[in-house]
């Protein structure tokens, strides 16, 4: 169509109505909002010659056929006008405008202002079948929202709500449901929701599955301890001391004169570098204890091969430790061993300090600890507890992969045990410690690249003595990290510290048995920047594993909470900002904010009762009860 533009004429500019003002130089024209533009004829197509007296005539266009002109223009090429005339009975702006709207739509017809052509029925068979299923896809899409909003559901509708629970568990970052509801499209929300319909209960724990964590056990092929030359210590008596429910027992003490041998399941003898294994526990990081279970690091069969005491005679990696005139340690020697291992608890333990050989080696552990103290330890004591659970049918706790559906309230209980501060857990803690030290020192001498664990100091040095001084002095630290070079671990008052003594639950543990074994055996070490890309591995599993573990115990401790309404909680106020202030509940380990403290001193006890749990979001609620 070649017509010479002209005022008043009827004219498309980008794919919207426009009347052409005047024509100079260039093309001056009016725009449905009202404003004027002046245009290159290039930028705007001739529709009709007008006049149009007002864009609102555009809209009045009587009711047409199109069915019956796309029947009659089958294999046909017209004009748009032309089209306007079958489809309307006449050609006028309005009419033509009508045109251009089909046309745009490209169901009946496709192709230009000055070639339409009709398409073939099947192609308009085919565009108008997925138009209707468009819409009814929107209106079955507006029935599920409608359902979900009274907290109701369709067997149909577990598709989109499967959905939601991929945002519950982190596994994806956008949700059509909760945009569409207006709902913050966020992890805690999607949870909410799914408690709301009955589709997860207060069992389900995300966490785990949240932050990547393994929730199966590790199922692999475990090899036969290899043949090599070992130390007979079993002449020694050998003692692993834990918890007593411990599953997974990897350290334990001998006392040899003024030294200390301390034997360390040898999981390097069956973990080499890059072995299966080894990629797979690399993955995880550490060991993960959730209140309902604990997911292992490693296969069952390398914890039945090396747990210390697990069998008549087990195999370690000995270390031999002793104190300088300072209370510094130093490592004497280092072998893989045999050793005869006598399972005990922290409990039994402790009744026992003041007889051989645990009177020695408190006296050892003691002076290390005081050397420690010296170098500028903290002594932070802040309640402890252990979350033990256990839930009635199928363990629902953090599954990724369960059918998703109605789901009966499972019964569940939870236990939660003060973890009290023993003599006998801080010698084996200072034992511990004592061979991290006197490791660090071997690995430094003998320029071996291993894992080194510091933490810097706060800004502020202190000796914190109250409840509320070492809650806030706790905050002041950063958390450790790991380097290759050795740095100052504040915390425990070392000038360098390895981690040794958990092989079997902590991979950075298992990377400086590696190297120790490589060394001893005079084989070719990791380096430095394999060992760099390693740490790094692991600690982010091990960052995923600690974070779940601190949520998982949060999650149940809430649920204990829940189900005792009604206990009033002995509280402590440790910190308090004008009128509010924080109050930690010993028992529970865990802290609540409270109003109205404003005439409460520091560290004085607040009876507090459970008011509100909000489980998606890990938050709770308390209120203050006065007298008992």
């Amino acid at each position: 169509m070649s017509e010479v533009f002209r005022a008043k004429n009827f004219v498309l500019y980008k794919n919207a109505p426009a009347v052409v003002e005047h024509v100079d130089a260039k093309i001056s024209i009016q725009l449905v909002s009202g404003k004027k533009v002046s245009v290159r004829p290039k930028d705007i197509q001739w529709l009709h010659a007008g006049p149009l007296g007002a864009f609102e005539e555009l809209d009045v266009v009587a009711d047409v056929d199109l069915e019956g002109t796309w029947e009659l223009l089958l294999g046909e090429s017209v004009e748009l006008s032309e089209l306007a005339e079958l489809m309307c009975g006449e050609c006028t702006p309005a009419s033509v405008w009508r045109a251009w709207g089909v046309l745009d739509e490209e169901v009946w017809f496709t192709g230009s202002i000055d070639a339409v052509v009709a398409r073939p029925k099947a192609d308009v068979d085919a565009i108008l079948n997925k138009r209707r299923e468009k819409e009814a896809e929107a209106v079955r899409w507006l029935d599920y929202l409608q359902r979900v909003k009274g907290n109701d559901f369709l067997p149909e509708d577990l598709g989109h709500l499967s959905d939601v629970q991929r945002l519950a568990y982190r596994k994806a970052s956008m949700n059509r449901t909760l945009k569409a509801l207006g709902i913050e499209v966020v992890p805690e929300r999607a949870h909410r929701m799914l408690l709301q319909m009955g589709l997860w209960d207060d069992t389900v724990n995300p966490y785990p599955a949240r932050f990547d964590c393994a929730t199966s056990q590790p199922v692999m092929e475990v090899p036969a301890l290899p043949v090599e030359q070992r130390r007979d210590l079993t002449e020694l008596d050998a003692f692993a001391i834990d918890d007593d429910n411990c599953s997974d027992p990897d350290d334990a003490i001998s006392l040899d004169g003024d030294a200390l041998w301390v034997h360390i399941a040898d999981v390097a003898a069956l973990v080499p570098p890059d072995s299966p294994i080894d990629v797979e526990a690399r993955a995880r990081g550490a060991n993960l204890y959730l209140p309902e279970a604990v997911i292992h690091m490693l296969p069952q069969g390398v914890t039945e091969a090396l747990g210390l005491g697990l069998q008549e005679r087990s195999p370690a990696l000995s270390f031999r430790v002793e104190l300088d005139e300072s209370g510094e340690a130093m490592c004497l020697e280092i072998t893989p061993s045999w050793v005869r291992v006598e399972r005990v608890s922290y409990s039994v333990v402790d009744q026992r300090l003041d007889v051989s050989p645990f009177k020695e080696i408190r006296a050892i552990t003691e002076k290390f600890r005081t050397h420690r103290f010296e170098q500028g330890a903290s002594d932070i004591i802040l309640p402890e507890v252990k979350v033990k659970t256990s839930v009635v049918g199928e363990l629902y706790n953090f599954s990724v992969s369960h059918e998703l559906g109605l789901k009966t309230p499972a019964e569940y209980s939870v236990k939660i045990t003060d973890l009290p501060r023993l003599m006998s857990r801080e010698m084996v803690t200072d034992a511990m410690l004592m061979t991290g030290e006197a490791v660090a020192k071997f690995l430094v001498e003998h320029a071996i690249s291993a894992p080194f664990a510091s933490q810097s100091p706060p800004d502020e040095v202190s000796n914190p003595e109250t409840l509320a001084e070492m809650f806030a002095y706790r905050k002041k630290f950063k958390r450790s990290t790991l380097h290759l070079e050795p740095e100052l671990h504040a915390g425990l008052g070392l000038e360098r510290y390895t981690r040794v003594t958990s092989p079997l639950r902590r991979y950075s543990d298992l990377l400086v048995h590696q190297q120790l074994r490589a060394y001893l055996a005079g084989v070719p070490l990791i380096g430095e920047a394999d060992m760099l890309k390693r740490m790094a591995e692991a600690e982010l599993g091990g960052g995923n594993t600690s974070m779940a573990e601190r949520r998982s115990n949060r999650h149940w401790t809430l649920l204990y909470m829940k189900q005792n309404p009604d206990v009033v909680y002995r509280g402590v106020l440790v910190d308090k900002r004008d009128d509010r202030g924080t109050v930690l509940i010993p028992e529970l380990a865990i802290d609540v904010k409270l109003r109205r403290v404003a005439d409460v001193a520091l560290n004085s006890e607040i009876l507090v009762q459970l008011t509100r749990v909000n489980l998606p979001d890990l938050e709770f609620s308390c209120r203050e009860v006065k007298g008992e």
